[in-house]
């Protein structure tokens, strides 16, 4: 994956001209929007969606993503939590790395995590590969929100 990061990024930095100045965004960017266009079909964001096109569309970012983000390691521990409110309830995932300290410590530093996708997709299983990843990277506790999807 990385690798043909770089070499979209390189065709960018040699052949700038071939995007308008509208367009133009930085090498590295636009090579992540080439790499995206490869591994998924392009949706079309129509008034006549059907559930199965929001299935096809989920699983298909579903797999570009996770192949984009580092795997989760077996030393990221990740627990489900269900906070409640009166009649409210939020469900929200801990992820951290084995060398944190318990995520109940109140003074410890973290990260509280929404995941992209445009309230359309993106979830737990998506996510948790980067997010670990953060998690050792920055040695902090990650706390990813759960949320409904569009159009659920």
């Amino acid at each position: 994956m990385a690798i043909f990061h770089r070499m979209f990024s390189l065709q960018n930095k040699i052949l700038p001209f071939l995007y308008p100045p509208s367009r133009t965004t930085d090498a590295d960017s636009k090579a992540l929007v080439d790499l995206i266009s490869l591994y998924h079909p392009q949706l079309d964001l129509s008034d006549d969606l059907t559930d199965d096109d929001i299935e096809e569309f989920r699983y298909h970012s579903k797999q570009m993503l996770t192949a984009l983000f580092p795997v989760r390691s077996s030393s990221c521990l990740i627990q489900h939590h269900t906070f409640q409110y009166n009649t409210n309830q939020v469900n929200m995932y801990s992820i951290q790395h084995e060398q944190i300290n318990d995520w109940k410590c109140s003074n410890q530093p973290l990260i509280l995590y929404f995941h992209g996708g445009g309230f359309v997709f993106g979830d737990i299983d998506t996510y948790s590969g980067f997010e670990c990843h953060l998690s050792k990277s920055l040695n902090m506790l990650i706390l990813h929100v759960d949320f409904r999807l569009v159009p659920e």
